[in-house]
């Protein structure tokens, strides 16, 4: 049994398309920059530490800690610019090409990704600030640690839902980006997304595989709008019909 292809769009469905899926593009070239830049820069900060762990612990601690939080705050300055300058614009413009399948996901999104890019800033230095607490003091007491312990828990548990409802939204979004351009890459990302609730490292991949997504989808759109047109100039198609002899009863 065949797989019932969606309808084309056409004019300025065609258009609104074209330019959510230039700004989905743009989004996810940034979002993949901001996990780059994150990773290499902690990386290089906990290298670069082992590499030259010199006076107390506590000082070593700080130094690892410090880069993580640059790296993490450069990542999150990045995935908060690809929110605002693009992946909102991509999901206004869904949304006015299909208000029904892109309304609800355009609204997730624009609730979850600030306030992820918001807690990858906010997490590690709140994670800073209690390991300078724990540390400075020399031995804390069974009080402070269970004190700085229980914040970092919560402060994991609101970085865990703004990253599940982002994750959320952008792959419910590319689902039915899937439905309404029949684009497999679109279907793929949609399922690494949900996944990366609990495995991160898969939103990595599932954006490169949004970018193909989005570039395919567009090919699509320009070759079908390119073949409709050359099939309504095409003087051929105007005079099949007429240029039939009428049969004789």
């Amino acid at each position: 049994m065949a797989s019932q292809q969606p309808p084309t769009p056409t004019g300025n469905e065609a258009a609104v398309f074209e330019e959510s899926m230039k700004n989905l593009k743009m989004a996810a070239i940034f979002m993949i920059v901001a996990a780059v830049l994150t990773g290499v820069g902690t990386l290089a900060s906990v290298t670069a530490s082992l590499n030259n762990f010199q006076g107390p612990p506590a000082s070593a601690v700080s130094r690892v800690f410090t880069g993580v939080v640059i790296a993490a705050m450069i990542g999150g300055i990045v995935i908060l610019v690809a929110t605002f300058l693009y992946l909102f614009k991509a999901f206004s413009r869904l949304e006015e090409f299909n208000p029904e399948k892109f309304g609800g996901p355009a609204t997730i999104v624009k609730i979850g990704f600030p306030a992820y890019g918001a807690m990858v800033i906010i997490t590690p230095i709140m994670m800073y600030i209690a390991v300078l607490q724990l540390t400075s003091q020399g031995m804390p007491d069974f009080a402070t640690v269970q004190q700085v312990m229980g914040i970092l828990q919560i402060i994991s548990a609101f970085a865990f839902i703004a990253k599940a409802v982002a994750m959320l939204g952008i792959g419910i979004g590319m689902y039915y980006a899937y439905e309404v351009s029949n684009e497999g890459f679109f279907l793929a990302a949609a399922i690494l997304f949900f996944i990366a609730i609990f495995i991160p490292l898969l939103s990595f991949i599932a954006w490169i595989l949004v970018i193909i997504g989005a570039g395919n989808a567009t090919n699509k759109i320009k070759a079908s709008h390119a073949a409709q047109q050359s099939q309504m100039m095409s003087p051929t198609s105007n005079s099949s019909n007429s240029g039939q002899p009428n049969q004789a009863s």
